[in-house]
Protein backbone atom coordinates (compact mmCIF):
# COMPACT_ATOMS: atom_id res chain seq x y z
CA UNK A 1 0.00 0.00 0.00
CA UNK A 2 3.02 2.38 0.93
CA UNK A 3 3.94 1.72 -2.27
CA UNK A 4 1.01 2.86 -4.31
CA UNK A 5 0.75 5.58 -2.25
CA UNK A 6 4.48 6.38 -2.64
CA UNK A 7 3.98 6.14 -6.94
CA UNK A 8 0.46 7.94 -7.19
CA UNK A 9 2.30 10.86 -5.05
CA UNK A 10 4.45 11.62 -8.22
CA UNK A 11 1.90 12.54 -10.43
CA UNK A 12 -0.01 14.35 -8.19
CA UNK A 13 2.90 16.71 -6.90
CA UNK A 14 4.17 17.04 -10.66
CA UNK A 15 0.27 18.10 -11.40
CA UNK A 16 0.24 20.52 -8.05
CA UNK A 17 3.53 22.12 -9.68
CA UNK A 18 2.24 22.59 -12.90
CA UNK A 19 -1.26 24.62 -11.40
CA UNK A 20 1.19 26.73 -8.81
CA UNK A 21 -0.69 29.92 -10.39
CA UNK A 22 2.32 32.07 -9.36
CA UNK A 23 4.92 30.06 -10.22
CA UNK A 24 3.55 29.45 -13.64
CA UNK A 25 2.46 33.17 -14.18
CA UNK A 26 6.58 34.32 -13.68
CA UNK A 27 7.66 31.32 -15.91
CA UNK A 28 5.26 31.82 -18.74
CA UNK A 29 5.97 35.83 -18.62
CA UNK A 30 9.43 35.66 -18.95
CA UNK A 31 9.16 32.77 -21.27
CA UNK A 32 6.98 34.34 -23.64
CA UNK A 33 8.48 37.60 -23.45
CA UNK A 34 11.91 35.85 -24.45
CA UNK A 35 10.29 33.77 -27.23
CA UNK A 36 8.70 36.54 -28.88
CA UNK A 37 12.30 38.37 -29.00
CA UNK A 38 13.80 35.18 -30.25
CA UNK A 39 10.55 33.23 -32.20
CA UNK A 40 7.45 35.63 -32.77
CA UNK A 41 6.21 32.18 -34.28
CA UNK A 42 7.19 29.97 -30.91
CA UNK A 43 5.76 32.75 -28.89
CA UNK A 44 2.04 32.83 -31.25
CA UNK A 45 2.16 28.69 -30.63
CA UNK A 46 2.46 29.11 -27.17
CA UNK A 47 -0.32 31.56 -26.97
CA UNK A 48 -2.32 29.31 -29.35
CA UNK A 49 -1.71 26.12 -27.61
CA UNK A 50 -2.42 27.71 -23.93
CA UNK A 51 -5.92 29.18 -25.04
CA UNK A 52 -6.91 25.95 -26.61
CA UNK A 53 -5.80 24.57 -23.75
CA UNK A 54 -8.03 26.35 -21.37
CA UNK A 55 -11.02 25.99 -23.93
CA UNK A 56 -10.89 22.27 -23.63
CA UNK A 57 -10.64 22.07 -19.30
CA UNK A 58 -13.77 24.62 -19.33
CA UNK A 59 -15.52 23.71 -22.17
CA UNK A 60 -18.83 22.86 -19.92
CA UNK A 61 -18.58 26.01 -18.14
CA UNK A 62 -21.42 28.03 -20.08
CA UNK A 63 -22.21 28.81 -23.99
CA UNK A 64 -20.40 32.40 -23.20
CA UNK A 65 -17.00 30.40 -23.11
CA UNK A 66 -17.33 27.74 -25.85
CA UNK A 67 -18.27 30.69 -28.29
CA UNK A 68 -15.69 33.00 -27.12
CA UNK A 69 -13.07 30.79 -26.62
CA UNK A 70 -12.59 30.03 -29.97
CA UNK A 71 -12.72 33.66 -31.18
CA UNK A 72 -9.49 34.18 -28.84
CA UNK A 73 -8.03 31.01 -30.06
CA UNK A 74 -8.42 32.40 -34.06
CA UNK A 75 -6.66 36.17 -32.62
CA UNK A 76 -3.77 34.19 -32.01
CA UNK A 77 -3.95 31.55 -35.09
CA UNK A 78 -3.74 34.39 -37.53
CA UNK A 79 -0.26 36.07 -36.07
CA UNK A 80 1.13 32.28 -35.87
CA UNK A 81 -0.03 31.41 -39.49
CA UNK A 82 1.87 34.84 -40.94
CA UNK A 83 5.02 34.13 -39.01
CA UNK A 84 5.22 30.31 -39.53
CA UNK A 85 3.18 28.84 -43.01
CA UNK A 86 5.72 27.50 -44.25
CA UNK A 87 5.82 24.39 -40.95
CA UNK A 88 2.12 24.65 -40.12
CA UNK A 89 0.34 21.93 -40.00
CA UNK A 90 -2.51 23.09 -42.61
CA UNK A 91 -0.18 23.87 -45.39
CA UNK A 92 1.04 20.13 -45.08
CA UNK A 93 -2.20 18.42 -44.88
CA UNK A 94 -2.83 16.19 -47.37
CA UNK A 95 -6.69 15.97 -47.81
CA UNK A 96 -7.39 19.39 -46.74
CA UNK A 97 -9.88 19.27 -49.54
CA UNK A 98 -12.03 17.56 -47.96
CA UNK A 99 -13.13 20.85 -46.00
CA UNK A 100 -14.22 22.25 -49.27
CA UNK A 101 -16.52 19.45 -49.09
CA UNK A 102 -18.29 20.50 -45.88
CA UNK A 103 -18.05 24.02 -46.98
CA UNK A 104 -19.83 23.63 -50.08
CA UNK A 105 -22.58 21.57 -48.41
CA UNK A 106 -23.09 24.20 -45.62
CA UNK A 107 -23.79 27.35 -48.71
CA UNK A 108 -26.04 24.26 -50.43
CA UNK A 109 -27.61 24.42 -46.98
CA UNK A 110 -28.32 27.94 -47.09
CA UNK A 111 -28.63 28.92 -50.64
CA UNK A 112 -30.83 26.51 -50.98
CA UNK A 113 -33.02 26.76 -48.19
CA UNK A 114 -36.93 27.77 -47.73
CA UNK A 115 -35.96 30.33 -45.21
CA UNK A 116 -32.16 31.22 -46.38
CA UNK A 117 -31.47 33.83 -43.98
CA UNK A 118 -32.97 31.73 -41.24
CA UNK A 119 -30.56 28.62 -42.40
CA UNK A 120 -27.72 31.31 -42.55
CA UNK A 121 -27.89 32.24 -39.18
CA UNK A 122 -28.47 28.63 -37.80
CA UNK A 123 -25.60 27.16 -40.02
CA UNK A 124 -23.41 30.42 -40.31
CA UNK A 125 -22.89 31.56 -36.82
CA UNK A 126 -22.47 27.52 -35.79
CA UNK A 127 -20.06 26.42 -38.40
CA UNK A 128 -18.05 29.71 -38.27
CA UNK A 129 -17.46 29.14 -34.01
CA UNK A 130 -17.20 25.40 -34.89
CA UNK A 131 -15.16 25.05 -38.09
CA UNK A 132 -12.33 27.36 -36.10
CA UNK A 133 -11.59 24.87 -33.77
CA UNK A 134 -9.90 22.26 -36.38
CA UNK A 135 -7.38 24.17 -37.64
CA UNK A 136 -6.93 25.60 -34.09
CA UNK A 137 -6.12 22.32 -32.73
CA UNK A 138 -4.62 20.70 -35.46
CA UNK A 139 -1.18 23.47 -34.64
CA UNK A 140 -1.51 22.94 -30.92
CA UNK A 141 0.35 19.43 -31.36
CA UNK A 142 4.21 19.44 -32.16
CA UNK A 143 5.14 17.00 -29.68
CA UNK A 144 4.69 13.85 -27.33
CA UNK A 145 4.68 16.19 -24.39
CA UNK A 146 2.06 18.55 -26.52
CA UNK A 147 -0.29 15.66 -26.55
CA UNK A 148 -0.30 14.72 -22.74
CA UNK A 149 -1.14 18.40 -21.89
CA UNK A 150 -4.09 18.01 -24.32
CA UNK A 151 -5.14 14.40 -22.57
CA UNK A 152 -4.80 16.24 -19.31
CA UNK A 153 -7.13 18.84 -20.41
CA UNK A 154 -9.80 16.61 -21.18
CA UNK A 155 -9.57 15.01 -17.77
CA UNK A 156 -9.32 17.74 -15.96
CA UNK A 157 -12.58 18.95 -17.71
CA UNK A 158 -14.31 15.52 -17.15
CA UNK A 159 -13.47 15.30 -13.74
CA UNK A 160 -14.64 18.80 -12.58
CA UNK A 161 -17.77 18.43 -14.74
CA UNK A 162 -18.28 15.00 -12.75
CA UNK A 163 -17.95 17.04 -9.18
CA UNK A 164 -20.33 19.38 -10.47
CA UNK A 165 -22.90 16.22 -11.49
CA UNK A 166 -22.46 15.02 -7.87
CA UNK A 167 -22.94 17.87 -6.60
CA UNK A 168 -26.04 18.37 -8.81
CA UNK A 169 -27.55 14.73 -7.50
CA UNK A 170 -26.88 15.59 -3.64
CA UNK A 171 -27.99 19.31 -3.83
CA UNK A 172 -30.62 19.58 -6.33
CA UNK A 173 -28.66 22.18 -8.65
CA UNK A 174 -25.20 22.35 -9.63
CA UNK A 175 -22.48 24.69 -8.64
CA UNK A 176 -21.98 26.45 -11.89
CA UNK A 177 -25.24 27.67 -13.05
CA UNK A 178 -27.31 26.73 -10.71
CA UNK A 179 -29.24 23.66 -13.25
CA UNK A 180 -31.77 21.63 -11.55
CA UNK A 181 -31.85 17.79 -12.77
CA UNK A 182 -34.35 17.22 -16.00
CA UNK A 183 -36.97 14.79 -16.06
CA UNK A 184 -35.42 13.26 -13.26
CA UNK A 185 -31.68 12.89 -15.17
CA UNK A 186 -28.53 14.62 -14.60
CA UNK A 187 -27.78 17.41 -16.38
CA UNK A 188 -24.25 19.16 -14.99
CA UNK A 189 -23.25 22.97 -15.75
CA UNK A 190 -24.79 21.98 -19.42
CA UNK A 191 -28.47 22.35 -18.06
CA UNK A 192 -29.56 19.39 -19.94
CA UNK A 193 -28.91 15.87 -20.08
CA UNK A 194 -27.24 15.67 -23.57
CA UNK A 195 -24.36 16.32 -20.86
CA UNK A 196 -24.42 12.84 -21.49
CA UNK A 197 -23.19 13.03 -24.73
CA UNK A 198 -20.89 15.98 -24.41
CA UNK A 199 -18.83 13.36 -21.81
CA UNK A 200 -18.87 10.55 -24.26
CA UNK A 201 -16.70 12.59 -26.86
CA UNK A 202 -14.51 13.74 -23.60
CA UNK A 203 -14.12 10.28 -22.11
CA UNK A 204 -12.87 8.84 -25.00
CA UNK A 205 -9.48 10.97 -25.17
CA UNK A 206 -9.96 11.18 -21.28
CA UNK A 207 -9.43 7.37 -21.01
CA UNK A 208 -5.84 7.38 -22.95
CA UNK A 209 -4.17 9.44 -19.29
CA UNK A 210 -3.97 5.38 -18.65
CA UNK A 211 -1.26 5.51 -20.80
CA UNK A 212 0.70 8.24 -19.41
CA UNK A 213 -0.21 6.86 -16.01
CA UNK A 214 1.26 3.35 -16.52
CA UNK A 215 4.26 5.37 -18.41
CA UNK A 216 5.23 5.86 -14.59
CA UNK A 217 3.41 3.83 -12.27
CA UNK A 218 2.20 -0.11 -11.88
CA UNK A 219 -0.87 -1.32 -12.87
CA UNK A 220 -2.41 -1.26 -9.11
CA UNK A 221 -1.26 2.67 -8.65
CA UNK A 222 -2.53 3.63 -12.17
CA UNK A 223 -5.89 1.45 -11.42
CA UNK A 224 -6.62 3.58 -7.80
CA UNK A 225 -5.58 6.54 -9.60
CA UNK A 226 -7.92 5.89 -12.69
CA UNK A 227 -10.53 5.66 -10.04
CA UNK A 228 -10.19 8.44 -8.21
CA UNK A 229 -10.44 10.85 -11.35
CA UNK A 230 -13.20 8.69 -13.09
CA UNK A 231 -15.84 8.05 -10.95
CA UNK A 232 -17.30 11.60 -10.85
CA UNK A 233 -17.51 11.59 -14.60
CA UNK A 234 -19.21 8.09 -14.41
CA UNK A 235 -21.41 8.50 -11.66
CA UNK A 236 -22.56 12.13 -13.99
CA UNK A 237 -22.73 9.54 -16.95
CA UNK A 238 -24.95 7.17 -15.69
CA UNK A 239 -27.19 9.87 -14.33
CA UNK A 240 -27.55 11.58 -17.55
CA UNK A 241 -29.07 8.50 -18.90
CA UNK A 242 -27.77 9.17 -22.21
CA UNK A 243 -27.90 5.69 -24.31
CA UNK A 244 -26.76 7.23 -27.43
CA UNK A 245 -23.67 8.38 -25.57
CA UNK A 246 -23.02 4.72 -24.04
CA UNK A 247 -23.14 3.24 -27.07
CA UNK A 248 -20.65 5.95 -28.67
CA UNK A 249 -18.48 4.99 -25.75
CA UNK A 250 -18.68 0.96 -25.72
CA UNK A 251 -18.36 1.48 -29.75
CA UNK A 252 -15.25 3.70 -29.17
CA UNK A 253 -13.68 0.66 -26.71
CA UNK A 254 -14.73 -1.78 -29.33
CA UNK A 255 -13.39 0.34 -32.23
CA UNK A 256 -9.72 0.21 -29.77
CA UNK A 257 -9.84 -3.05 -29.65
CA UNK A 258 -10.08 -4.06 -33.17
CA UNK A 259 -7.08 -1.42 -33.79
CA UNK A 260 -4.91 -3.15 -31.97
CA UNK A 261 -5.89 -7.24 -32.97
CA UNK A 262 -8.06 -6.58 -35.49
CA UNK A 263 -10.36 -9.92 -35.70
CA UNK A 264 -8.31 -12.55 -34.20
CA UNK A 265 -9.21 -12.51 -30.91
CA UNK A 266 -13.06 -12.37 -30.35
CA UNK A 267 -12.75 -11.62 -26.34
CA UNK A 268 -11.96 -8.17 -27.62
CA UNK A 269 -15.64 -7.37 -27.70
CA UNK A 270 -15.41 -8.19 -23.98
CA UNK A 271 -14.99 -4.77 -22.71
CA UNK A 272 -17.69 -2.86 -24.83
CA UNK A 273 -20.25 -5.76 -23.73
CA UNK A 274 -19.07 -5.28 -20.06
CA UNK A 275 -20.00 -1.20 -20.46
CA UNK A 276 -23.33 -1.77 -22.40
CA UNK A 277 -24.19 -4.06 -19.54
CA UNK A 278 -22.87 -2.21 -16.69
CA UNK A 279 -24.82 0.94 -17.44
CA UNK A 280 -28.11 -1.13 -18.96
CA UNK A 281 -27.83 -2.38 -15.05
CA UNK A 282 -29.05 1.39 -13.79
CA UNK A 283 -30.96 2.65 -16.40
CA UNK A 284 -33.78 0.66 -15.90
CA UNK A 285 -37.09 0.94 -18.75
CA UNK A 286 -34.82 3.45 -21.15
CA UNK A 287 -33.01 1.01 -22.07
CA UNK A 288 -35.43 -1.85 -22.29
CA UNK A 289 -36.89 -3.12 -25.37
CA UNK A 290 -40.27 -1.63 -24.58
CA UNK A 291 -38.70 1.73 -23.63
CA UNK A 292 -36.95 1.96 -27.34
CA UNK A 293 -39.59 0.50 -28.84
CA UNK A 294 -41.83 3.66 -27.64
CA UNK A 295 -38.73 6.35 -28.12
CA UNK A 296 -39.71 9.38 -29.54
CA UNK A 297 -37.32 9.40 -32.02
CA UNK A 298 -38.60 6.55 -34.65
CA UNK A 299 -41.76 9.47 -35.29
CA UNK A 300 -38.91 12.51 -35.73
CA UNK A 301 -37.37 10.07 -38.04
CA UNK A 302 -40.29 9.37 -39.90
CA UNK A 303 -40.64 13.39 -40.07
CA UNK A 304 -37.50 13.99 -41.48
CA UNK A 305 -37.85 11.16 -44.36
CA UNK A 306 -40.88 13.29 -45.35
CA UNK A 307 -38.97 16.29 -45.78
CA UNK A 308 -36.43 14.73 -47.57
CA UNK A 309 -38.89 13.45 -50.39
CA UNK A 310 -40.01 17.21 -50.81
CA UNK A 311 -36.60 18.35 -51.25
CA UNK A 312 -34.43 15.83 -52.41
CA UNK A 313 -31.53 17.47 -54.13
CA UNK A 314 -30.48 20.20 -52.13
CA UNK A 315 -33.06 19.78 -48.88
CA UNK A 316 -35.12 22.37 -47.17
CA UNK A 317 -32.61 24.07 -45.30
CA UNK A 318 -29.87 24.01 -42.49
CA UNK A 319 -32.14 24.14 -39.17
CA UNK A 320 -35.20 24.11 -41.18
CA UNK A 321 -36.45 20.84 -39.79
CA UNK A 322 -39.29 22.15 -38.00
CA UNK A 323 -40.84 24.74 -40.23
CA UNK A 324 -40.40 22.24 -42.97
CA UNK A 325 -42.89 19.72 -41.28
CA UNK A 326 -44.92 22.87 -40.58
CA UNK A 327 -45.16 23.53 -44.40
CA UNK A 328 -46.04 19.86 -45.31
CA UNK A 329 -48.84 19.82 -42.40
CA UNK A 330 -47.16 17.55 -40.44
CA UNK A 331 -46.69 17.12 -36.56
CA UNK A 332 -44.46 14.93 -34.28
CA UNK A 333 -47.04 12.32 -32.88
CA UNK A 334 -44.87 12.06 -29.35
CA UNK A 335 -42.83 14.85 -29.07
CA UNK A 336 -43.30 18.71 -28.69
CA UNK A 337 -44.54 20.06 -32.15
CA UNK A 338 -41.18 22.68 -31.54
CA UNK A 339 -38.88 20.04 -31.83
CA UNK A 340 -36.21 21.39 -33.86
CA UNK A 341 -33.82 18.31 -35.48
CA UNK A 342 -34.54 14.83 -36.14
CA UNK A 343 -32.50 13.46 -33.14
CA UNK A 344 -29.94 12.06 -35.89
CA UNK A 345 -26.67 13.39 -37.30
CA UNK A 346 -27.30 11.49 -40.82
CA UNK A 347 -31.00 12.55 -41.08
CA UNK A 348 -30.05 15.90 -40.01
CA UNK A 349 -27.61 16.34 -42.66
CA UNK A 350 -29.91 14.68 -45.38
CA UNK A 351 -33.56 16.66 -44.90
CA UNK A 352 -31.41 19.82 -44.86
CA UNK A 353 -28.71 19.52 -47.36
CA UNK A 354 -30.44 16.94 -50.15
CA UNK A 355 -28.50 14.18 -51.41
CA UNK A 356 -26.17 16.54 -52.79
CA UNK A 357 -24.94 17.80 -49.43
CA UNK A 358 -25.54 14.75 -47.99
CA UNK A 359 -22.44 12.99 -50.00
CA UNK A 360 -20.28 16.41 -49.55
CA UNK A 361 -20.81 15.90 -45.70
CA UNK A 362 -20.29 12.01 -45.74
CA UNK A 363 -17.09 12.25 -47.60
CA UNK A 364 -16.03 15.35 -45.45
CA UNK A 365 -16.93 12.92 -42.22
CA UNK A 366 -15.68 9.75 -43.06
CA UNK A 367 -12.86 11.01 -44.95
CA UNK A 368 -11.11 12.18 -42.04
CA UNK A 369 -12.28 9.05 -40.18
CA UNK A 370 -10.71 6.36 -42.89
CA UNK A 371 -7.61 9.08 -43.57
CA UNK A 372 -6.96 9.05 -39.58
CA UNK A 373 -7.22 5.04 -39.47
CA UNK A 374 -5.13 4.28 -42.29
CA UNK A 375 -1.95 6.43 -40.49
CA UNK A 376 -2.41 5.78 -36.82
CA UNK A 377 -3.37 1.78 -36.92
CA UNK A 378 0.01 0.67 -38.36
CA UNK A 379 1.58 2.19 -35.81
CA UNK A 380 -0.63 0.44 -33.01
CA UNK A 381 -0.64 -2.78 -34.30
CA UNK A 382 2.83 -3.00 -34.96
CA UNK A 383 4.28 -0.62 -31.94
CA UNK A 384 8.24 -0.61 -31.88
CA UNK A 385 10.70 -0.43 -28.97
CA UNK A 386 10.74 2.84 -28.48
CA UNK A 387 8.22 3.42 -26.05
CA UNK A 388 7.63 7.19 -26.59
CA UNK A 389 6.75 6.64 -29.83
CA UNK A 390 4.55 3.98 -29.06
CA UNK A 391 2.57 6.75 -26.50
CA UNK A 392 2.61 9.34 -28.98
CA UNK A 393 0.65 7.04 -31.30
CA UNK A 394 -1.70 5.53 -28.84
CA UNK A 395 -2.58 9.00 -27.39
CA UNK A 396 -3.05 9.99 -30.59
CA UNK A 397 -5.26 6.97 -31.55
CA UNK A 398 -7.69 7.76 -28.46
CA UNK A 399 -8.31 11.56 -30.14
CA UNK A 400 -9.23 9.42 -33.47
CA UNK A 401 -11.67 7.82 -31.25
CA UNK A 402 -13.36 10.37 -29.32
CA UNK A 403 -14.28 11.25 -33.15
CA UNK A 404 -15.19 8.42 -33.54
CA UNK A 405 -17.73 8.40 -30.86
CA UNK A 406 -19.31 11.51 -32.00
CA UNK A 407 -19.95 9.59 -35.25
CA UNK A 408 -21.67 6.99 -33.81
CA UNK A 409 -23.06 9.28 -31.06
CA UNK A 410 -25.06 11.03 -34.16
CA UNK A 411 -26.90 7.79 -34.98
CA UNK A 412 -29.40 8.69 -32.71
CA UNK A 413 -28.42 12.26 -31.20
CA UNK A 414 -28.71 15.91 -31.93
CA UNK A 415 -28.56 17.83 -35.03
CA UNK A 416 -25.18 18.56 -37.12
CA UNK A 417 -25.23 22.24 -35.84
CA UNK A 418 -25.04 21.64 -32.65
CA UNK A 419 -22.60 24.51 -31.57
CA UNK A 420 -20.79 22.67 -28.65
CA UNK A 421 -21.04 18.82 -29.77
CA UNK A 422 -19.87 19.81 -33.24
CA UNK A 423 -16.88 21.99 -31.72
CA UNK A 424 -15.94 18.91 -29.36
CA UNK A 425 -15.87 16.46 -32.44
CA UNK A 426 -14.13 18.88 -34.19
CA UNK A 427 -11.21 19.36 -31.30
CA UNK A 428 -10.91 15.60 -30.94
CA UNK A 429 -10.33 15.65 -34.89
CA UNK A 430 -7.99 18.06 -35.06
CA UNK A 431 -5.52 17.39 -32.69
CA UNK A 432 -5.83 13.58 -34.43
CA UNK A 433 -4.79 16.10 -37.88
CA UNK A 434 -2.07 17.48 -36.08
CA UNK A 435 -0.55 14.62 -34.05
CA UNK A 436 -0.83 12.45 -37.81
CA UNK A 437 0.81 15.15 -39.62
CA UNK A 438 3.60 15.95 -37.19
CA UNK A 439 3.87 12.61 -35.77
CA UNK A 440 5.72 11.57 -39.04
CA UNK A 441 8.42 13.72 -39.07
CA UNK A 442 9.25 13.47 -35.33
CA UNK A 443 12.47 12.41 -33.93
CA UNK A 444 12.42 10.05 -31.47
CA UNK A 445 16.04 9.35 -30.63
Amino acid sequence: MAKIIQQIGKPIKSAWSFFDIGKRWQEWKYSFLARYKSSPADFWHGCLFASFWISLAIFPIGYGAREAMPLLCLLFLIPYYCHNWKDCVLRRLGPVWLFYCVAIMVALGIAFSINPWASFLHAGANFSKAFILPFIAMECVKSLQDLKRLVWACVFACFWQGIDGVWQAATGEDFVMGYKPHSGRLTGSLGDYSVGNYLALALVPAFSVWYILRDRMDAWATSFLMLALYWPPLFLFQGASSRSALLAVAGAFALWAFMRHGLKNLRILFWPILVIAAFMSFQGIRLMPSGIVNDNRWDLWSLAWKIFWEHPWFGAGAGQYNPAFRSLGLAPEREVITISHPHDLYLDILYAHGIIGFCLGMVFIFGFLYWGWKNIQPHIRQAGTNPNKNLYWTLCAWFWLGYAAWLINGIFGHDFYRIWWLALAMCNMGIMIGAVVNGKNLSWQ
